[in-house]
């Protein structure tokens, strides 16, 4: 199964980015609401890389029970994390939400940033998996 890779840095990206995770997860059997999950955590994730860091990378990758999305930058890092993950915090330009909704939409979630280093996000949408955990 192939690994696509897709270079972040401008809108336009953020919809080639999508579009091509609801391509691999129709191919994959996703139901079309598992699809839906799937391509907007890729638009709140490259978003996110385009407002905030400027420029990074999604990986799209297909599996045999699952796809697996992973969106690194090399930008400011998310000095109040914790806030966002818990729902606490508001941002200036949006809901902050674009994270947790990510984390509530798939099936597994995982996320790391370092201040000035940059901020890696991992999650996967599970075939065939009606529920998730968040």
């Amino acid at each position: 199964m192939n690994l696509y890779k897709i270079i972040i840095e401008r809108e336009d990206d953020v919809y080639v980015a999508s579009s091509i995770g609801k391509k691999v997860a129709k191919e994959l059997g996703l139901s079309c609401s598992q699809q839906t999950k799937v391509v907007v955590s890729i638009m709140e994730l490259t978003r996110n890389i385009v407002f905030y860091a400027g420029k990074g990378e999604l990986y799209i990758k297909p599996l045999p029970h699952c796809i697996e999305i992973v969106a690194i930058d090399q930008g400011p890092g998310i000095k109040n994390l914790e806030e966002i993950l818990t729902q606490s915090y508001s941002s200036k330009t949006g809901l902050g939400l674009g994270v947790t909704g990510v984390r509530r939409l798939m099936d597994e979630f995982e996320i790391t940033s370092k201040i000035n280093h940059g901020t890696k996000v991992r999650a996967i949408k599970w075939l065939n998996n009606g529920g998730n955990k968040y």
